[in-house]
């Protein structure tokens, strides 16, 4: 009877183990292709019809800047995100003389960012004015906006390199890096998605330029700057057939001491002694308002 009895518990052990350590892959495991990625991602959106119907979105809330670095302060205002297909408004208002907001708009051929009271651009408009490709292809703003290049990769087709899960903030994410379809780009263009949903969180674009040698006319060397805008999204609900995230943020930072860095910083750029200037500013929009039902004339899509 014993040798029986280790017999039965041989065979059990023998039958349950393998299941657990040899069982399938779990969809945050198992590695998958950018396609498999991109229909998955497309899923989490909403099904292919409630997809198509919207041709044109309004995404409205309230809005805070939280200035950390380059300045201290807080400040209040509203922000509103149109889209139609590809083109793109977004829109964020303060109340205060110096800082007004920023204005980024793409009218399906030309990108385009408003300037402040005093004639000059803000630091992430300037920053968006000299490396338009994320209002091009309609990455800023994410799944909140139509123009988000994934919801149409015919079109679009940007190319697109799975790069596996990565550790962010915490928390397994699927990365893909992205480069336009055509041309060039000196950013680096980072995508992230839930392992579990495969809803796009995350988008992050980085920027090195190079130190420069001086001249007779002008004799100071410039050395590196490095810019990084980040966006994240959460608190995603439904709402007419799509699941669309309520919470949006947004870093820029910037660092170095070539006038370009100092310039595009903004007027409150400053840095400690002894080491590079540095500006780090947050825009966290709560959205409150999605609308599927306005139709929009052109010039809307036009800063002038």
């Amino acid at each position: 009877m014993m040798k029986m009895f280790v017999l039965l518990l041989a065979l059990s052990i023998f039958c349950v183990f393998p299941i657990i350590q040899f069982g399938p892959a779990s969809a945050q495991d198992k590695k998958i292709t950018i396609e498999e990625l991109v229909a998955r991602h497309l899923e989490s959106i909403g099904v292919a019809e409630a997809r198509s119907k919207a041709l044109s979105r309004v995404a409205s809330g309230p809005v805070t800047l939280n200035v950390r670095l380059g300045g201290a302060g807080n400040l209040k205002g509203t922000a509103m995100m149109v889209s139609e297909n590809p083109k793109l408004r977004f829109g964020m208002q303060f109340q205060t003389a110096d800082y007004t907001g920023e204005d980024l708009a793409f009218d399906g051929n030309k990108t385009s960012t408003g300037f402040l009271p005093q004639g000059r651009r803000s630091g992430l408009s300037a920053f968006l004015n000299s490396q338009n490709l994320p209002l091009k292809d309609g990455l800023i703003g994410g799944t909140l906006s139509t123009a988000w290049p994934l919801l149409r990769p015919d079109q679009s087709q940007p190319k697109l390199d799975y790069r596996g899960l990565k550790k962010v903030d915490g928390r397994q994410l699927h990365e893909t890096s992205y480069r336009p379809r055509k041309g060039s780009t000196d950013l680096k263009i980072s995508l992230w998605f839930e392992p579990e949903t495969f809803r796009h969180v995350r988008t992050r674009y980085n920027l090195e330029v190079g130190a420069t040698i001086g001249t007779r006319e002008a004799p100071n060397q410039n050395p590196e700057s490095y810019y990084s805008l980040t966006e994240e999204f959460g608190d995603f609900r439904p709402v007419d057939g799509l699941t669309l995230p309520r919470q949006y943020k947004l870093q820029f930072s910037v660092q170095g001491n070539s006038p370009a860095a100092v310039a595009s910083a903004g007027p409150d750029f400053q840095g400690s002694r002894g080491g590079p200037p540095s500006a780090l500013y947050d825009w966290t929009l709560t959205v409150t308002r999605i609308s599927h039902t306005e139709k929009f004339d052109a010039q809307i899509f036009k800063i002038n």
